[in-house]
C-alpha cells in the first residue's frame, strides 16, 4: 500500500539463509499490517534477496486513550528514580517509538523461569516492542544499578561519554524483542432474523478495538492474559441483534478456548482474517 518500513537495529543473515529482526513504519498511526503484506525491498541491500511477514503486525493509534495516558503520567513519576524496575520500564516506554515493554528481574542465584522465559541468576529481563535498538539499549543502561547482569536476545554496545575523554567506557546492554503471537477468535452469532449482511465486519471491527484498547480498556500486552469476555461487551454493544452464543481465543486456527497467556517474551498481533464469524 505504499508503507516504508524500516529495521529497528543491525541484523546479520546467516548461514541458514535468513534472519528474523523487527521493522517499523516510517509514518505512525493506525497502519495495518496483516500477515504476508510486506514482500518487497524498498532499499537494496547486497545479499538480501526477499522479506515476509509470517504475522500481523502491530496497529498503531494517532491518539492514546484516557486509560493509557494515565498509565503513562504513572510512569512518568516512576522514571525520576533510578536502579527500580518501574523507572527503567518508565525510560525504556519513553523511548520514540516504543508501543510496549515489559520489566522484571530474577535476584535469585539460579536460573528462574518467569512468565514462561528463563531468566539466569541475578540479572534483569526487558521486553521492548518498537523504538531502535540503540535507543532502547541506552534507556535501559541510563537506569539499571551497577553490577547487575542481563537476560536477553539482542546486545547492544553503549558507550559513556559522560565525565570521560576517549576512549570511553563501554558496556554490552541486553535485551529482547517479543516474538509475534498471532490470537486468533471463533466467534457464533445467534440466527434471530436481525443479522445484517455486513454483521461479519462489525464483530471484526469490535474485536479489533478492544484488542488495541481503542474502546477505553486495557489492550493485549506483553506478558499479559487476553480473556475472551473482554471481547463480548464490545460486540454485544453493536446492536440488538448482536447475540453471542460462543465466543472461542486461541493461537491456532479454529481456536476453543477461554483465554491465552502470553509469555513475557511474546507480543499479541492480531490480524482480522484470523477472526472467524459464524451465524448459527
Amino acid at each position: 500500500d505504499g508503507t516504508i518500513y524500516q529495521s529497528l537495529g543491525d541484523a546479520t543473515v546467516g548461514s541458514g539463509g535468513s534472519v528474523v529482526t523487527t521493522f517499523a513504519a516510517i509514518d505512525t498511526g493506525p497502519i495495518a499490517c496483516p500477515a504476508g503484506s510486506l514482500g518487497s525491498i524498498y532499499r537494496v541491500v547486497p545479499g538480501w534477496d526477499s522479506i515476509t511477514n509470517a504475522s500481523a503486525g502491530i496497529t498503531g493509534r494517532n491518539e492514546e486513550t484516557a486509560a493509557e495516558f494515565e498509565q503513562r503520567r504513572a510512569a512518568s513519576v516512576a522514571g525520576n528514580a533510578t536502579g527500580i524496575l518501574p523507572a527503567i520500564r518508565a525510560a525504556v516506554l519513553d523511548v520514540d517509538g516504543v508501543v510496549d515493554a515489559y520489566v522484571t528481574e530474577n535476584t535469585t542465584a539460579t536460573a528462574a523461569t518467569i512468565g514462561g522465559v528463563s531468566v539466569d541468576a541475578n540479572s534483569l529481563y526487558v521486553a521492548v516492542s518498537g523504538g531502535t535498538n540503540a535507543d532502547v539499549a541506552r534507556a535501559i543502561w541510563s537506569k539499571k544499578p551497577p553490577g547487575c547482569a542481563y537476560t536477553g536476545t539482542t546486545t547492544v554496545t553503549v558507550t559513556d561519554t559522560l565525565g570521560y575523554s576517549s576512549p570511553y567506557p563501554s558496556y554490552s546492554v541486553k535485551f529482547t524483542r517479543p516474538s509475534a503471537l498471532p490470537i486468533y477468535f471463533a466467534v457464533e452469532l445467534a440466527n434471530n432474523g436481525l443479522v445484517p449482511s455486513d454483521a461479519g465486519d462489525q464483530v471484526k471491527a469490535a474485536i479489533s478495538a478492544a484488542f488495541n484498547g481503542e474502546d477505553g480498556g486495557a489492550r493485549a500486552r506483553i506478558g499479559s492474559k487476553i480473556y475472551a469476555l473482554r471481547f463480548a461487551t464490545g460486540i454485544a454493544a453493536l446492536g440488538p441483534w448482536s447475540q453471542l452464543v460462543t465466543l472461542k481465543i486461541g493461537t491456532t486456527a479454529s481456536p476453543t478456548g477461554s483465554e491465552v497467556a502470553v509469555n513475557i517474551s511474546q507480543v499479541p498481533t492480531l490480524d482480522t482474517a484470523n477472526i472467524a464469524v459464524t451465524v448459527v
